[in-house]
């Protein structure tokens, strides 16, 4: 009986895994849109510039870059409300049509204005990707394999970044377009069929397609031993829902509602976390890959060498989804941020020792090393444990509330980070830049160490639980 129940359990995860996939091709499509910007944005400010007004000046390039997250900061306010509204599959199925929008500005553009607007529209479909994905996935996946399942989104998005960097050092700029406005309908076809979540429907009083959500996600069928297991994990989800309030009042979530000590401790929590995932300077580096190599003097192509720097992020991603179910979510958060924190003063010293000029021509190969091994060591901890541990910490009364706030304070933060980093290159130089994310990677390792408690392994309930009576694990 156990190894059947064992084999059980295995298709389980090989189900929802399959179906957690499926989800992300959209955290895919995001990525690719994210992507984008790297290989071309030296293209746009050259004199091959592909809109008709010729090359974009160094004022509008900073613009097409952060405007994305002006976008973001908007459209997670209407996610937000959407997701609490109408679900998290219709608002998951809703986040495609900006990005599809995103790809024709890009492909039949001609202005810099178009630019603008493809980007915001991009930002748009990242406040839902964002907002959505960990949520859905969170409340799909049984509490053993939630970390492993979280951090996919973090995994494909890197992909699609990977694959932009590629098709943007290969084909043409309108021909990328072309192509990668197909993954958003991709997804749009595979998703319809996916149900909503358990616990939404239950906060919603719709207990019976809640069992049928639940049971096309696990493969439950008919058999007694399958129907007891279906009761069970239902039981389980109702005493969860049980200790909210009454139904009638799940439609109307206030601020009101991260009065308990646990909600207002995850909400503050999550306000540092997506604050220092950001402030890190990882997307700040993503957005400016090519040109950071460029500047740094380093002798590898700029464009080879972001696609390496996106290869090693892959691989960093993937051995997230490896281990952050196998090792304790704080000591594999602290130990990447620590790292994290040491390559990035590599490289901020090996900028220093140049604009001091002093002869670095035998260590050249440190800026490709030292920005690869960060990419690929907070791709394994910092970056998805950001959005794992966010999802799982915020009560699910307010999880939906409280993500959009996150959220949202996340994209502000960024826009500040990818508008004024090239302002904060000249004032400080690139190797001030890079001593500065490293003294936040080292902050966020320590703030996790004190003020975070364990996630790993446990049931919702009883992290709250350990948020409520303020247990550091």
């Amino acid at each position: 009986m156990r190894p059947m129940l064992t084999s059980f359990r295995d298709r389980i995860f090989s189900k929802v895994q399959h179906k957690a996939c499926a989800a992300n091709i959209i955290s895919l499509s995001l990525g690719t849109a994210i992507g984008w910007l790297s290989p071309f944005l030296p293209l746009l400010i050259s004199t091959d510039s592909p809109l008709d007004q010729g090359p974009v000046t160094d004022v509008q390039a900073t613009w097409i870059a952060s405007l994305l997250c002006i976008g973001a900061f908007g459209g997670t306010l209407l996610f937000g409300w959407s997701a609490e509204k109408f679900g998290r599959k219709a608002s998951l199925l809703a986040t495609a049509v900006p990005l599809i929008c995103f790809w024709g500005c890009v492909a039949f553009g001609t202005t810099v204005e178009v630019l603008y607007i493809a980007r915001l529209l991009a930002g748009l479909g990242a406040a839902g990707v964002f907002l959505l994905v960990p949520m859905y996935i969170t409340e799909i996946a049984e509490d053993r394999i939630r970390g492993t399942l979280g951090s996919f989104f973090i995994l494909f998005l890197n992909i699609g970044t990977l694959v932009s960097f590629v098709m943007g050092s290969y084909l043409s700029y309108h021909m990328t377009a072309y192509i990668l406005f197909t993954l958003p309908i991709v997804f749009l076809a595979l998703f319809l069929q996916f149900p909503e979540t358990p616990q939404y429907l239950i906060r919603r009083n719709r207990v019976r397609d809640a069992e049928s959500s639940l049971k096309y996600l696990r493969g439950y069928t008919s058999t007694p031993d399958h129907l007891e297991m279906l009761r069970s994990e239902m039981d389980g989800l109702l005493v969860q829902v049980s200790g909210e309030k009454d139904s009638t009042e799940q439609n109307s979530i206030s601020l009101a509602d991260f009065a308990p000590p646990s909600a207002r401790k995850a909400l503050l929590i999550g306000l540092v976390l997506v604050s220092l995932n950001q402030l890190s300077g990882c997307f700040a580096l993503i957005n400016y890959t090519a040109q950071i190599f460029a500047d740094a003097g380093s002798d590898l192509d700029p464009n080879m060498a972001a696609i390496v720097v996106g290869a090693i992020q892959i691989i960093g991603s993937y051995g997230s989804t490896i281990i952050v179910d196998r090792c304790p979510r704080k000591h594999l958060y602290i130990v990447s941020s620590f790292f994290a924190a040491i390559g990035l003063f590599a490289m901020g010293t090996h900028g220093y020792l140049k604009s001091q000029h002093v002869d670095v021509s035998a260590i050249n190969w440190i800026p490709v090393a030292s920005l690869s091994f960060v990419i690929f060591i907070a791709s394994v901890g910092l970056l998805p444990l950001t959005f794992v541990i966010l999802s799982e910490i915020l009560p699910p009364k307010v999880r939906g509330l409280g993500g959009s706030i996150c959220t949202a304070f996340l994209w502000m933060i960024s826009f500040l980070v990818v508008k004024y980093f090239p302002v904060m290159v000249e004032l400080i130089g690139l190797h001030g830049c890079m001593w500065v994310f490293s003294a936040v990677c080292l902050s966020a390792g320590l703030f996790n160490a004190i003020f975070i408690p364990e996630t790993r392994g446990r049931s919702i309930e009883q992290i709250i639980h350990a948020m409520e009576n303020n247990i550091k694990s």
